[in-house]
């Protein structure tokens, strides 16, 4: 008996752009009903607009920042795109940022692979170490809490030695190696040794402590510069809180959202950050109306950046509409294996 293939997911750019604009409209609902609509109304029509332009610099800065980081790590693998070329490939993942299924989290190595033929153990290597030293530095930047009194000393310890403690073991290749050879035991993961070990060695060169710290500190950079944009626009709507605790406010919101593995943190970020706001002084509107503009400011501005990138590029554009990032069961037949790289 034949079995029946399981059908592939597709999503097309229009499925896409839905999911887009209907989380945009639901969390934006929440707040309002979090809030007091009257209050949160009057504080956005009294915001003073000329502070989204800093603000807005301050998120171009971030998406540098991120971009840099990329750019490297590939670089560090040995594959050398142009400049501009991979900026395009960099911020095009933004607009697939709030879809199902974390899409836009692999887009990036699909264009890589199509365009440029950088293998998916490469792309998949820069994509997991650029997560990483984001959540590494927003835990950073998040342990601010301890000056600020709201964390005690033991949870940030803790935090702190238990991310060190990750990269050690990461860091371990007798320790990694030992893991992948008890997977050959079972079957149903025997198949993807091989292709874990390759992507081990590829990604094993991003922890060297050198490029490891760099990293870091970019990222550190690059999420600073939004919190400050966050303590920017609650300043703009009257409230008196300090750099050090937008900062806080704005990266545990980040950070506690992001674990929630929900279209991007949606809706649990917004709502840390209301909470958050509304413990260090802030009143319910304006803590709901200074979420509601750094979200448009960071994360609507880096989707719209996105599709932009996506619309105005015709070799990005085809691929979005040719491809239509089907999602579907890879088999070990659909990988091919060429020195010891998958391709």
């Amino acid at each position: 008996m034949t079995a029946t293939p399981r059908p592939r997911r597709v999503w097309k750019g229009s499925n896409i752009a839905i999911w887009t604009v209907l989380s945009a409209v639901i969390v934006f609902i929440l707040l309002s009903l979090v809030s007091d609509l009257e209050a949160l109304e009057r504080a956005l029509v009294d915001f003073p607009l000329g502070i989204l332009v800093p603000v807005g610099l301050l998120s171009l800065g971030n998406y540098l920042l991120r971009y840099v980081k990329w750019h490297w790590y590939l670089k560090l693998l040995g594959h050398r795109i142009d400049r501009f070329p991979n900026l395009l490939v960099f911020l095009s993942g933004f607009a697939l940022t709030v879809t199902p299924g974390k899409i836009g989290e692999f887009v990036k190595t699909y264009i890589v692979k199509e365009r440029f033929s950088v293998p998916y153990t490469a792309s998949a290597a820069v994509l997991l170490m650029e997560r990483f030293t984001d959540v590494a530095a927003l835990v950073l930047l998040s342990c601010l809490g301890l000056f600020l009194e709201f964390l005690h000393w033991w949870i940030a310890a803790l935090t702190i030695l238990a991310m060190a403690a990750s990269l050690m073991l990461m860091r371990n290749r007798a320790f990694m190696g030992w893991i992948m050879d008890h997977m050959e035991r079972y079957s149903l993961l025997r198949r993807f040794s091989g292709h874990l070990r390759t992507f081990y060695e590829m990604g094993w060169t991003l922890l060297e402590t050198g490029v490891f710290l760099q990293s870091l500190l970019l990222s550190i950079a690059a999420w600073f510069l939004e919190g400050l944009g966050y303590a920017l626009v609650a300043w703009g709507l009257g409230s008196p809180i300090s750099l050090m605790e937008g900062v806080f406010i704005y990266s545990a919101a980040l950070l506690g959202g992001g674990l929630t593995l929900f279209l991007g943190g949606l809706g649990a970020t917004e709502g840390g950050m209301v909470g958050l706001g509304m413990i260090f002084g802030m009143s319910r509107s304006t803590s709901g109306a200074s979420t509601i503009i750094i979200r448009v400011m960071t994360l609507w501005f880096a989707v719209l950046i996105g599709w932009g990138v996506f619309l105005f590029t015709p070799g990005l554009r085809s691929l979005l509409k040719s491809a239509r990032f089907q999602e579907k069961e890879i088999t070990s037949e659909e990988i091919e294996v060429n020195g010891g790289t998958i391709v």
